[in-house]
């Protein structure tokens, strides 16, 4: 395997990653409907602006949560293995 193939795959995890924690923190009252449920809560939006749906907002917790892990993985597996420095 070539030796840019690891930096590469974690800088494109962690941009994934980055990419959606941004979204979840500019959408939090969504992120907070999701766990809170149907019942109102301390969260009141102006009707000018729509909701994320829930799909969405499942996803980007999926993509940030894989993303980090799948580095951490990365990182653990790599740094650890005896590999020849010459491909």
């Amino acid at each position: 395997m070539p030796l840019w193939l690891f930096p590469t795959l974690m800088g494109a995890l962690a941009t994934i990653s980055l990419v959606a924690g941004i979204w979840l923190l500019l959408h939090l009252p969504d992120v907070a409907r999701i766990f809170r449920g149907r019942r109102n809560g301390e969260f009141v939006r102006s009707s000018g602006k729509k909701f994320a749906s829930p799909g969405a907002v499942w996803l980007a917790l999926i993509l940030f949560n894989g993303g980090w892990i799948a580095c951490v993985v990365l990182w653990v597996f790599v740094s650890g293995s005896d590999t020849s420095p010459v491909s």
